[in-house]
């Protein structure tokens, strides 16, 4: 089903039918809304830049008939996003600073046909890589961990790649979506979202942005301590520029509206977000082991989205093996410090996973975890022209709808109009 049939009205009169009066209001307060929030922020955050080791490489099909898969190798590094406020004059800039390597991440990407029902442990039938049209891949035998070996998890997920062209250049970059299965050390017992967007080269393997989002009420991945300096090393993808920012339902007064189709029977919902700056790092602090920490900043404009997903009876147990698809279409503005908008773009198209949540400390409350990737399109202002991907590693209450939401996005930059002149980490 595309967008338009999604949200067309479905009576003769043009207006979409009310919901059944049984349905009840995600916007009620099952509790406080600025609990839910807080119980959404109680995670430790990884922003990561993925680097190929050597150990990286093209799989081959029986007889060397074609690639079907890439064995991906990754050196993990910190990556500090220093996205400026946005400003008529100079537009978006940010300054992206790699540093010292933190962990490794090892897997098989193997791509899949359209239709094939990804498992942790099915291995999909050969399918070779055609760089000319996007198709989907399933990542296996995914096993993270920081440098120490002691911390770390297997994971699972399914991504997509996106040949584009930029500057007369053919690039295939590559969006995908995985669930932690199961940790290890600190890891244990906890659950959470990885998001990727970046290139995928079938010699070299994948270089561009991991996200790790863990649910961590107790904090154990969070730093006990300051952080060190980070180690700056060189940029190591010179035509890749990402920005890294938060979307959140503003109070409980901003409220969510069900979308409803044929029947009288919700297919989505629509909402509105506010977009503010946010900060993530992660290091060992002296003689510590690695920590996250994340810090919230000023609002830098918003967001409006249509999400495709029934999300009071979404119709999948959103478990790591078995979650809920979704898509949707979003639309995001920068605004500068007087409200004028600086930029905008839309996101659309690719991929949605959705796993269910439970918070221990409110019990009977709803959630569900979401990451998903889509392509940019019909940029404005300083974003005009835009080619790139973006993610969504998000956490979202439901009754009330509170969201908390990070986004990442990677363009296609090979000109650094992005690149910020300072150069700086924020510090």
């Amino acid at each position: 089903m595309t967008t338009e049939q999604a949200s067309r009205p479905s009576q003769a009169s043009g207006v979409p039918p009310g919901p059944p009066p049984s349905l009840p209001d995600i916007n009620t307060q099952t509790y406080p809304f600025d609990l839910v929030l807080r119980l959404l922020d109680e995670v430790s955050c990884f922003n990561l830049f993925s680097i190929p080791e050597s150990s990286g490489g093209a799989i081959s099909a029986a007889g060397g008939n074609g690639v079907i898969g890439v064995r991906v190798g990754e050196k993990l590094h910190r990556f500090d996003v220093g996205l400026e406020p946005p400003q008529l004059a100079s537009g978006l800039r940010v300054a992206d600073v790699v540093g010292e390597e933190l962990a490794k991440f090892r897997h098989r990407w193997l791509l899949i046909p359209d239709d094939f029902r990804a498992m942790p442990d099915r291995e999909p039938p050969p399918t070779v890589l055609d760089p000319s049209r996007s198709q989907r891949f399933v990542m296996l035998d995914g096993t993270f961990a920081f440098k120490d070996g002691e911390d770390g998890f297997r994971g699972f997920g399914t991504g997509r790649t996106f040949p584009m062209t930029v500057k007369g250049k053919s690039r295939l970059l590559a969006g995908a979506v995985g669930n932690i299965m199961e940790g290890a050390g600190r890891f244990r017992g906890l659950e959470g979202t990885y998001t990727y967007c970046g290139i995928l080269s079938p010699r070299r393997g994948f270089s561009g942005n991991l996200l790790i989002r863990v649910i961590d009420p107790q904090k154990r991945l969070r730093a006990g301590a300051a952080l060190p300096p980070l180690r700056r090393m060189p940029y190591p993808e010179r035509e890749l520029t990402f920005l890294t920012f938060r979307g959140q339902k503003k109070n409980q007064y901003e409220k969510t509206s069900l979308v409803f189709g044929a029947g009288g029977q919700p297919q989505g919902f629509k909402l509105s977000q506010e977009l503010r700056n946010i900060q993530i790092d992660a290091a060992a602090p002296k003689g510590g082991e690695v920590g996250s920490a994340w810090n919230v900043g000023a609002a830098i404009g918003g967001m409006n989205s249509q999400v495709f997903l029934n999300i009071l009876a979404p119709g999948a147990p959103g478990t790591g093996v078995s979650p809920i698809p979704f898509h949707s279409y979003n639309e995001y503005t920068f605004l500068d410090r007087e409200g004028r908008s600086v930029a905008g773009f839309a996101a659309e198209g690719g991929e949605g996973r959705t796993f269910t949540l439970a918070f221990p400390a409110a019990p009977g409350q709803q959630a569900l975890r979401f990451g998903a990737f889509q392509t940019l399109a019909k940029g404005t202002g300083a974003l005009s022209g835009v080619q790139g991907l973006m993610t969504d590693n998000s956490a979202v209450g439901v009754a009330p709808h509170a969201t908390s939401t990070l986004y990442t996005l990677c363009i296609l930059d090979p000109q650094g109009k992005y690149r910020s002149a300072h150069g700086q980490a924020r510090r």
